[in-house]
């Protein structure tokens, strides 16, 4: 079988009904409602997300993070505004629940977290330095994406998205590739907002970019390196110029390490005792065999 027939059967056999609905909206002509009935099971009645839909988070009550990882699957089958888990999800960002007013910041842990299996760095810690604008910024981004313009919840988060560049411009280059996905969103849903600093977000991010990606490809699947695969999806990204050659190096990188049960191993661990990593990785990889075949399909490779 080739990359992509070893993906599929990957799938077919292991992966969540969620990863399922997408990978079958993606390569097979199936349906975003599928996708987004699959999502609804992890919505909660406050209009957040929980129930592990991020694999290293169990906590079944909602969070900000696992909110934010709603968000990128509802950008994916680009559900409609009037959508009512759109809907349910900017009740929830409007709500207050887990804003952290001093800082203008949604909490990146929430204490529940400590109460259901999860990876050390999901861990709620008081006093703990979470303020760096991940998933804020991402959930800022989802806001201008969907918010009815001039509407509270809009206002909201034009605001909070113009304290974020403004702290990401006085901060210069770092390591950390969660926060720069976070603000790379919200380069692209603020377009059209009128928001000052954005263009100069833009032009950070190139830099940012080239900072982040480990261009030792010997540390893929091995390390916890930063990969192209992790902050850009194609050719097309604004980004991809910076970071061209590591890009399309990675492609050929996939096709060789794929497993032949169609996966590709997931390089990190829990880092605790719960036993429930088993599984969660198991969930992780259907995961990442979607990101890595819409990756090699946009490099005309899959």
């Amino acid at each position: 079988m080739n990359t992509y027939e070893k993906a599929r059967a990957f799938m077919y056999r292991h992966a969540r009904p969620l990863e399922l609905a997408l990978w079958q909206f993606h390569f097979e002509n199936g349906s975003a409602d599928n996708v987004l009935r699959a999502l609804s099971f992890y919505q909660n009645e406050d209009g957040g997300f929980g129930h592990g839909l991020e694999a290293d988070n169990w906590n079944p009550l909602s969070s900000p993070l696992t909110t934010q990882t709603a968000t990128e699957i509802l950008y994916a089958v680009d559900a409609p505004r009037e959508h009512p888990l759109v809907q349910n999800t900017l009740r929830y960002l409007d709500s207050g629940a887990h804003f952290d007013a001093a800082h203008r910041q949604w909490l990146n842990c929430v204490p529940s977290n400590n109460d259901a299996p999860h990876a050390v760095w999901w861990t709620y810690r008081e006093g703990a330095d979470a303020f760096a604008y991940n998933p804020t910024a991402a959930l800022a981004a989802f806001i201008l994406r969907y918010a009815e313009k001039g509407s509270p919840v809009y206002e909201k988060g034009r605001a909070i998205a113009q304290e974020a560049i403004a702290w990401f411009l006085k901060r210069g280059v770092f390591g950390e590739k969660h926060i720069t996905y976070c603000f790379l969103r919200l380069a692209q849903m603020g377009k059209g907002h009128d928001i000052p600093g954005l263009c100069a977000l833009e032009a950070a991010l190139h830099a940012q970019v080239r900072h982040n990606i480990c261009p030792d490809l010997s540390k893929y699947g091995v390390e916890y390196v930063d990969r192209p695969t992790d902050l850009i999806d194609g050719p097309a990204h604004p980004c991809y110029p910076d970071i061209a050659e590591t890009a399309q190096a990675e492609c050929q990188f996939l096709v060789d390490s794929q497993r032949s049960d169609g996966s590709w191993p997931v390089p990190w661990t829990w880092c605790n005792e719960y036993r429930e990593f088993a599984v969660a990785e198991d969930w992780w990889k259907g995961h990442i065999v979607l990101k890595h075949m819409l990756y090699l399909r946009h490099f005309g490779r899959g």
